[in-house]
């Protein structure tokens, strides 16, 4: 039977201190491996108009990789808002509606993206019994990436906030249900994701998740 492993450490001067959850067993292990391609730099700019917390215009460079109704995430320093609309006119660019963050204010530098949508991604989470996911840039380690987990009605079941190589316990990224955290992922069957990420280089998105269908 299939198992994964759950340790925490932490190393202070004269001090170290471990913490192992257990193995976890489950019937089937659900692992996901998506490529998010490089942002262009011309995706990036200066929010030029701020509408509302979810309305705003940029002009983004002439060889940005947006297209009019594209569902884009908008990010900055210290923000994402995700699921949002794209409406194109010429290089202006007025992104709307969306969840997440409120837009920051008018002349903050934002990075629109294009999502990657993961399709299938079949997980029924009712049957979780660990599930980690996790985001790696290796040449830019202040990237930042964002996944909106939906049910086949494109409706929202969890979405998490991600930043490269880190391991988040607490019902973030990881989700050790067998050791009693709380499942974010319950409800409809999730049937496809959508991401993004921030950085000029290349990133990819791992999601695995141990299912027990025979609980």
């Amino acid at each position: 039977m299939p198992s994964a492993q759950q340790t925490q450490s932490l190393t202070f001067p004269g001090y170290s201190f471990n913490s192992n959850e257990g193995a976890v067993t489950f019937d089937n292990p659900n692992v996901f491996e998506i490529a998010l391609a490089a942002v262009h730099a011309d995706n990036t700019a200066a929010l030029t108009t701020r509408t509302d917390d979810n309305t705003g215009t940029v002009n983004l460079g002439a060889s940005n990789t947006i297209s009019d109704a594209d569902t884009v995430d908008v990010y900055w320093s210290g923000g994402v808002r995700y699921g949002m609309t794209a409406s194109v006119s010429g290089t202006a660019i007025t992104v709307d509606g969306g969840s997440g963050d409120a837009l920051p204010v008018q002349g903050t530098s934002i990075t629109v993206v294009t999502q990657t949508e993961i399709n299938p991604c079949n997980i029924d989470g009712d049957k979780i019994q660990i599930i980690g996911v996790f985001y790696r840039c290796a040449l830019d380690t202040t990237a930042k990436a964002h996944v909106d987990f939906q049910d086949s009605g494109s409706n929202s079941i969890h979405e998490i906030d991600l930043v490269h190589e880190t391991a988040q316990g607490g019902c973030n990224n990881i989700v050790n249900v067998s050791a009693g955290d709380t499942n974010p992922y319950t409800g409809n069957p999730i049937t496809k994701a959508f991401a993004s990420h921030d950085s000029a280089q290349a990133g990819t998105l791992y999601v695995c998740a141990g299912i027990d269908s025979t609980p």
